[in-house]
């Protein structure tokens, strides 16, 4: 059956400070888990389409709960445990959509008929927070395991960073254009997701320094693609710095000063069949490969200051 949502949730706080988990996101060159087909009378106990890793194949119960813009499918979460996530999605959603400037559901590629998935996890395990072309997975929240349990805001964190990356899906229309497979770079998705899931924090340039003592760093603007971490597995080490450095580029006091327009056109430009590194360069007047070679130097100015 499909349930219509009639309640709201009220906030979590965000934390001025989280220590950042390495949230996953596919590319557009891969699809990723897709929502799982109409349910009714008929639905089996539904197939979770496998993703394109091929690592796990998840079951829902055929009871998608339905609010504006989301349908929360899950492997047994309650009614009022969808409700609680759906009202946080939408809750989300409109602080999204106003802060990227977006002025219709139209611009997201919304049509009748269609919304965004959620898939809350409740009995699996481990949790997986990721985000894809028309939706996200994360922890139900009436999951034993579900993070507000452990941190106070974090689950308020996890939605705002992976909604982030299904809107930078949707406005750049991936895998629909002829960029594809050429997507963000990481260190750029990742980034704006940190910076507006809230979990962003400055640091000093004595601990910009100590970070990038350790050998076992690089410059992460070299962090294009996931082949590109020295090691996968300390990809977490990274976030923070992809957040100081999508910071960097929107401050518009002492950073390069990018603004919401500046960002909306790089979108735009992807969907229209630019490149990232295209993209980037012509809608904020900076190339990724002069960023990247004079890194250390803008930094450290930009910390100094």
């Amino acid at each position: 059956m499909t349930v219509s949502r009639s309640k709201r949730l009220t906030r979590v706080p965000v934390l001025a400070f989280l220590a950042v988990l390495p949230l996953l996101i596919t590319s557009c060159d891969s699809e990723g888990p897709t929502a799982p087909g109409p349910a009714g009378d008929d639905c089996p106990p539904g197939q979770w389409a496998v993703d394109s890793y091929g690592y796990r194949s998840w079951r829902h119960d055929c009871e998608p709960y339905v609010s504006d813009h989301f349908s929360v499918y899950s492997d047994g979460s309650s009614t009022e445990a969808k409700d609680t996530l759906a009202s946080l999605a939408e809750d989300v959603f409109s602080e999204l959509t106003a802060e990227f400037q977006i002025a219709s559901d139209a611009e997201l590629g919304f049509a009748p008929g269609y919304s965004y998935y959620i898939y809350a996890q409740k009995n699996i395990s481990p949790k997986a927070a990721e985000g894809y072309r028309h939706g996200f997975l994360i922890a139900a929240v009436d999951s034993p395991e579900r993070p507000t349990q452990r941190y106070p805001g974090l689950y308020r964190y996890l939605m705002r960073h992976e909604l982030t990356h299904v809107f930078q899906f949707s406005l750049i229309d991936c895998p629909g254009n002829a960029a594809w497979p050429y997507w963000l770079d990481i260190w750029f998705s990742e980034g704006q997701a940190v910076v507006v899931g809230g979990a962003y924090t400055r640091p000093t340039l004595q601990q910009f320094r100590a970070w990038f003592s350790d050998p076992t760093h690089i410059n992460p603007v070299r962090i294009q693609r996931r082949p590109d971490f020295p090691d996968v597995d300390r990809m977490g080490e990274y976030y923070q710095m992809f957040a100081l450095t999508y910071a960097y580029l929107i401050d518009t006091a002492r950073g390069h000063g990018a603004s919401t327009a500046d960002l909306r056109n790089l979108f735009q430009y992807m969907n229209e069949g630019d490149t990232f590194h295209d993209a980037f360069q012509r809608a904020l007047g900076i190339s990724v490969s002069s960023l990247e070679e004079n890194y250390l130097d803008i930094m450290e100015e930009y910390l100094a200051g």
